[in-house]
This record gives structure tokens, sequence and C-alpha cells, in this order.
């Protein structure tokens, strides 16, 4: 939203105020990567940009990519001519660094050459006012923050810098590594995350800690180190780079995408500069090479890639796409051929296990390869085990955590499958024991390859790992059978093993990790919890996987009261404009939607399944005793539904082109906030709209006005819909989360009570509605029924908060005692708390 905010958390409170503060910001490099950082930091900032590179070439090709995002956002009606026209004045291009004296944030986006960051950083260093200056960024792949920090010379910058770095295209790319090093203070570090998570809208991979490359950066070079060693045909690069694409694409052609500078010199600097103990370091450091000769012959004719003069590299490229492929051996690009079905079965057989399950990639499916006796199954236990013994690596030296190598694989990889999710699939499929064979299995395959022997060690005998033996004999040994916990209805990633805990307990303990959304604990002062849905690139759609994480921490939350810790909960959704879609679309096709196929229908119970599994869930969080509200701006589908089941709504107005049907053309003006369009597209709202609208109190006329044209937030607040609207998305927030506070000082009793009495005058309408009971003997029920619960009320045994409660009231000269909020010992109205491993419910 262009600005940050704290969520109650006063830990951030200085770098929300210093990220809000924010008016200059440079790029220093205009390639590929500084390009898009420039376009999101236009999309998402109000900010000065200062896009500096000493090449006028660079300069001029990013000039044009720049005009030409502005140009197209006014052609697709999604911006107006005056918006483009102040997004341009904003920009200043130029490689001259005395433009940087401003800049109060810095983010270097050049080459991974050691001398050319000394230069950059000297200039900085020469130029910038270190007491404007909020952090320096750099995007670096390879180096570590230490590294970079050094070639400052003053100690204040050093405290300012930060390694943060973005994957392609940075623009449509949300993962982000944030990373502090030894000299960067708490501060910046701070700042780096909150500027990184809010404005940037990204999914913050926060490293306190050195390493070189993060976590994706290895792993994905990995990728393509590991095979271009045995690369010697054009059917290699096909075939054994084709492995990869059944996680998520052929290296070479990503990095064809990308440039192959970022990766030959990246594996440059690893192959210098890697620690002794990282199991992949013999793929950067082979007979004094750090990459094999055939990629070092088309860096030298300035292959590299298909922005390239030749539009050549692993690839020869015609618009934009792949065209032919290099053959090595002869120098020369050949047709693009099929990969082997008669070598390879395995991936075919793979890619039918998930047409047959409908699924899209399954882990089932690769474990399938793994096993495999053809090349396929040689590929993978050749090429992707020694990755997955790397990352079990990296949650053994406590460099990174289970969720955040899974989702780094995921948002920054794009791997349809998470790595550790596959990890975790042989674990429950081979068992720990069948595992550990597995990778012996492949030592043997490849025992004539000293550097392979390294790279499988499970015992700590050979290579870089000697001494420090692999983390599956751990497992083995604490009977640990996973390092992820799964939701309750679509078994989709919740939580991770938490090593140290583990380790300490003497027993698997496991703590949360969403990657869809971010979950904030309430403070101590204002009981209020956040859940911010935390995926703006898509829409922040209700998928399976949101369904499974909403309800394991929903469960948190619930323990959280029951201690007297949470009172409310604040829902709201990141990216600009807080839009929430509903469900997911494409989880409405069984399978992968191909156009050529056409609709694929889901199984009658996988439907009902999806609409099952979000209401029971939805429903107990509107019973529960919890006060909640949301604060959202565009809502469609099934995220307008989710908000009808909150105690509160505050909207943020829209604004944008709409399609006036009637006058055929489009026209700036405000937007609807609440949309339902199920009814165009052949479904139904599955998530309980028309029966939750009913309950709210509208009539017919406005629910079939928000089904056949929606609500504008003015029009929501007109009849009922909404509590609160606002123009500003930071002040929405800001009187939210009071609003919130202020919930949470109900009585839990009272409150459980309450809504006890709302669920039951809305099923004593419908009894009365379907004349089970006349209307006359539903009023006296429940009249009755009121007066019981009053006399409940003002009875301490089972209300335990009407003391400190009416202290308060009477004694308001005084200073009563705190309310101790706590029900563990209270058996509350109308709800019961799950046990420990179930499932809340009324």
């Amino acid at each position: 939203m262009k600005r940050a905010f704290a969520f109650g958390d006063k830990s951030i409170d200085a770098a929300v105020r210093r990220v809000n503060e924010l008016r200059c910001i440079a790029v220093i490099g205009a390639g590929i990567m500084g390009q898009g950082i420039a376009l999101d930091l236009l999309a998402k900032t109000d900010c000065r940009l200062i896009l500096l590179d000493v090449s006028k070439e660079a300069l001029v090709r990013a000039s044009a990519r720049l005009k030409d995002f502005w140009t197209s956002q006014v052609r697709e009606r999604r911006i107006r001519e005056e918006d483009a026209r102040a997004m341009e004045a904003r920009v200043i291009v130029t490689q001259d660094y005395a433009a940087l004296r401003d800049a109060e944030l810095v983010w270097e986006v050049a080459t991974e050459r050691s001398d050319v960051k000394t230069r950059i950083f000297e200039n900085i260093e020469k130029t910038v006012d270190v007491e404007k200056l909020a952090a320096v960024f750099s995007n670096t792949s390879s180096h570590t923050t230490a590294e970079l920090a050094e070639l400052f010379k003053s100690a204040a910058f050093r405290e300012k810098l930060l390694t943060v770095h973005g994957y392609f295209p940075f623009e449509r790319n949300r993962l982000i590594d944030v990373m502090k090093g030894k000299y960067a203070s708490t501060e910046t570090f701070s700042f780096g995350v909150v500027f990184a998570d809010q404005v940037l809208e990204k999914s913050v991979i926060a490293m306190p800690v050195d390493r070189h490359g993060y976590i994706t950066d290895p792993i994905f070079q990995g990728m393509g180190a590991i095979v271009s060693w045995d690369v010697q045909s054009d059917r290699d690069i096909i075939q054994l780079g084709g492995l990869w694409e059944l996680f998520t694409a052929n290296p070479f052609q990503v990095l064809d995408q990308t440039g192959h500078m970022p990766y030959t010199e990246s594996s440059r600097h690893f192959g210098q500069a890697l620690p002794g103990h990282d199991r992949l370091r013999s793929l950067y450091q082979r007979d004094g090479k750090f990459y094999p000769d055939w990629i070092a012959a088309l860096e030298k004719k300035g292959r590299i890639g298909a922005a390239s003069p030749e539009r050549k590299g692993f690839f020869a490229w015609t618009d934009g796409k792949p065209k032919a492929v290099l053959d090595p051996g002869r120098g020369e690009y050949v047709p693009i051929t099929e990969i082997s079905r008669k070598d390879f079965w395995s991936y075919y057989e793979a890619a039918e296990i998930d047409r047959s399950a409908g699924k899209v990639r399954s882990p089932e499916a690769l474990a399938h390869v793994a096993c495999a006796s053809d090349a396929g199954g040689r590929a993978f236990r050749r090429y992707a085990l020694p990755i997955c013994l790397f990352a079990l690596d990296l949650i053994q030296d406590g460099v990174a955590t289970a969720g955040q190598i899974n989702l780094s694989t995921r948002a920054g990889l794009r791997y349809k499958v998470g790595l550790i999710e596959l990890i975790d699939t042989l674990l429950r499929d081979l068992t720990v024991d069948g595992f550990i064979e597995l990778v012996r299995r492949a030592r043997d395959e490849n025992a004539s390859d000293p550097h392979m022997a390294e790279m499988l060690d499970l015992d700590g005998v050979v290579g870089p790992r000697k001494g420090r033996p692999c983390l599956l004999l751990e497992l083995r040994s604490r009977r640990i059978e996973r390092l992820l916990g799964y939701g309750s209805y679509y078994r989709t990633p919740v939580a991770e093993l938490d090593l140290a805990a583990t380790r300490q307990q003497q027993r698997p303990t496991y703590r949360a990790f969403y990657p869809e959304f971010k979950f904030i604990e309430p403070g101590s002062r204002d009981r209020v919890a956040t859940i911010v849905f935390n995926n703006p690139l898509r829409g922040n759609v209700f998928n399976r996987a949101v369904i499974d994480q909403l309800a394991h921490a929903w469960a948190g939350v619930l323990r959280l009261h029951r201690a007297g810790r949470c009172g409310a909960v604040l829902f709201t959704a990141a990216g600009s404009g807080m839009r929430m879609l509903g469900a997911d679309a494409r989880e409405f096709n069984r399978g992968w939607f191909e156009r050529h196929k056409g609709y694929v229908p889901l199984p009658a119970e996988d439907a009902a399944a999806s609409s099952r599994n979000a209401v029971r869930l939805f429903r107990t969080i509107q019973r529960s005793p919890v006060a909640t509200i949301g604060v959202f701006g565009e809502k469609w589908g099934g995220g307008a539904e989710f908000t009808y089941f909150l105690d509160q709504r505050f909207d943020v107005r829209a604004a944008g082109f709409v399609f006036d049907s009637l006058d055929r053309r489009s026209e700036w003006r405000a937007k609807n906030t609440y949309n339902q369009p199920e009814l165009d597209y052949a479904i139904l709202p599955g998530f309980g709209a028309a029966g939750e609208l009913k309950r709210l109190g509208l009539g017919d006329s406005a629910i079939f006005e928000i089904f056949d044209q929606g609500l504008s937030a003015d029009r929501a607040y007109q009849v009922g819909l909404s509590n609160g609207v606002f123009d500003d998305e930071l002040e929405a927030l800001r009187r939210g989360f009071e609003r919130a506070r202020l919930m949470a000082k109900d009585a839990p009793y009272s409150r459980a009570l309450f809504k006890k009495e709302l669920t039951r005058h809305t099923a004593g309408a419908a009894c009365t509605a379907c004349a089970v009971v006349t209307a006359d003997q539903a009023v006296a029920a429940a009249d009755a029924e009121l007066a019981a619960e009053t006399a409940a009320t003002f009875d301490p045994a089972r209300n335990p908060f009407i003391r400190s409660g009416l202290l308060a009231l009477l004694d308001r000269g005084g200073k009563p005692p705190p309310m101790d909020y706590a029900c563990a010992d209270t058996q509350l109205p109308g709800w019961q708390y799950p046990a420990e491993n179930g499932t809340a419910g009324a």
C-alpha cells in the first residue's frame, strides 16, 4: 500500500516510521534485474527514483522499458494519462553519481565482479549523505553481506548495508531475501525487512546470519551446475536439464532469459569463497575451472542469452521463445527434440500419474521418478538427491528452516512441489531407512565419480561434510518422520520442524509457518492478533493452502484467547488496494487447465468439499468468542463471502476504469468493493453468501444488487453491510486496529453469550419462517432464555469476569484491578474450545 503499518508490534515502530518517511530511492545498475526493481519501485512507492548506470546504452534500454511500462498501463486502462505523466516525472536517469546526493535508500544491482562493486561502493561513500541514508541494499547473488560491507571504509556506511535480493522476473516474483550479516545494525535490518515485506509486498526470507547466495540461489545455481559438467550434446541439455522441468523449468532456459553473467560470475565467486563444509563446493571448482569449457566458449563468443546481440545462449531464441538448442560438441544450434520415451520413460509415467490423479506435478510422481530404474531415475538420483541433501545441510547447520527452504523453492524458483515437501514424501513413502538406501544406491551408481561421492556422502566420512553426518541420520535416531506439518483439510504445509526445540525437548516439535499469509501475535496490552493475506501477485486467493493455513492459525488464536492473550483479530490483505479474491479458479478444474482440452469437471466430492471445508472454518471463526474485523479494498467472490462471517467490516474506497456497457466505453470512477460474479460463470457462491447476507439483515433487493452489479464501499455502508469507509489504506488500518483493540476489551463470557444470542435469534427466525413454531412462541422462548442467561451473567461462579467488569463500572473514581481474560477454567456459553489436536467448533 506504499506505506507500512506496525500492527501493534512495538519492535518495528521505528522501522515503520523510517519507511514511511522515504522520498528518494536510487537504483545502481540498469540491467534486467535493475529494470525490474525500478518498475516495482515505481508501481509500489511514490518516491523519486534515480536510475544510474555507467553505460549509456543500458540506460537507453532501461528508459525504453520504463516508458513501455507506463504507456502499457494507460493502454490497458490500469492508470490514467496524468498518472503516467506523474510517474515519468519521478524518474531521473543518469550516469552521474552526484545525482545520488539526496538518496535515502540506495540499491546496488550491478555485476557480481568484486572490482566493479568496489568502485560502486567507493562512489556511494563519496557521494551519499550517510545522515540522510536509511540503508544501502545490494542485490548480490553470491557475496555475503560482510564481504560487501568491508568495501566501505566508514563504519557508518557498513552498519547500513544489507543484501536484499530478488528473483527473476523481479516485478512478478514474490520472493525476496533480506540478509543482515555482522556489520548491519538491528535498526537497519528491521528497516529492510519492513520495506521488503510491506512496501515491495514480497514474501521475505529474513536471514540474520550471512550465507553465500542466501537459500535459493545456491539451489538454482546447483540445478544448472550439477548438470553442466555432464553435458556433451544438445540431447543432454534437453534431457538432463529436463529433469528440472518436473520441478519447475529447465535451468538452461531460465539462464538464457536472465543472461549468463550472474551465473558465471556467481560460479566464479562460489568457487573462490564457499566455506569448506559446503556440500556443493566441487560444482564450482574443478581442475581450476569454475564452470565447464563449453559454457566458457559461449561466454567468449558473447552468446550469453536471449538478450545478447545474436539472441543465442544455450538456446537460439526467436520472438521470445527457444527455437533451437546448442550442440556443444559441434558448437552449432540444432532443432529441439523430444525427451526420449525409451530412455526416460519415468518422466512420462510421472506425468500420467498426475493426470490420472487430477494433480499438477505432485510429490508422489517425483518420488516415482526417484526410484525408477531408467535414465530418468538415474538422473534424479545423480542430480536431484545432492540438492536435497544440501537442503538438509542448511537445516542442520542452522542457516535456514524447513519452511524457509520450501517457500524459497516454491515462490522464488516456482517449484510446483516445494523441495521439503518432496523430501517429506520420500520419508513417508520410503521411510527414513528407505531414503538413506536411495542415497546409497545413487552413490553406488556413481562410484567412479569422486565429486559425486562427496556430494552423496551421508556418514560424514569424505568431502566437505567430513565430520558432519547428514541430518537424515539424526532424523532416524530421533524418529522424526517429516520436516513440515500439514493442514487438516488438504494436507498442505502449515508448520515446520523446530530442530532446536526438538533437540532440547527430545521429541519432534513443530512451529507455525504460513507461506500464504502473515500471522502477527497480539501485544500484551492491545490483545489484537493480525492475519494478513499475503499473496498479492495472485490477488490473495482463497486456495486450498490458505484454508489449511487459516484453520491452523485460528487454532492458535483460540489457544491465545483461552490463555487471555488475544481478544480480537484484524484481517486484512497485502498489496495495493488491499484486494481479496475468492476461491482459486485453477482449483475448479481437475488437474492443470489446458486450453486445448477445455474444462475437466471436478468430481462431485471434491466440489462439495471445497464448500464444506471453507464454510466449516468460517463458521468456527464467526461463532468463536474472539472479536473479528476485516479491513479490505476490492473483494471478489469468496473473498467477499469471508468478510460476511466477520463481526465488522471496514472498507477502503476503490477507484479505477469501469466499463460502461451501455455507452461502450471505460471511464474513471468509484469501483465496487463487494463483487459476487459467480452467477455469470454458471457457479454458485459456495462459501455461503446468500445465507450470511440474509443473517446480516440485507433484503433480497440489496442481495441481488451485490450479485448483479456489485456494491461500492459507500453503497455497502448505506445498506448496513460496511461499518466504516475510508479513502486512505493506512488510515483504514489505523482505525480498524483501534476498533479491534477496543473490541478485545469485551469480557469473554459476555461476548460468547452475546454471539450465542445472535445465533439463536437467527435460528429462531428460520424456525418461524418454516412454521415450526409461531412467532409468539419463538419470542416467549427467547425472552425466557434471555432471563436465565442474564441471571447466569451475574453469577461469579459461572462468569468470573463479572467482578472486575462491574468494579470498572461502579468505581469509576478508583483504580479497579485489570481484568484477567484467561478462560482456561471457564465454560463459555455456546462454545467449547477444541482439544489440542482437534478442530474448533461451536
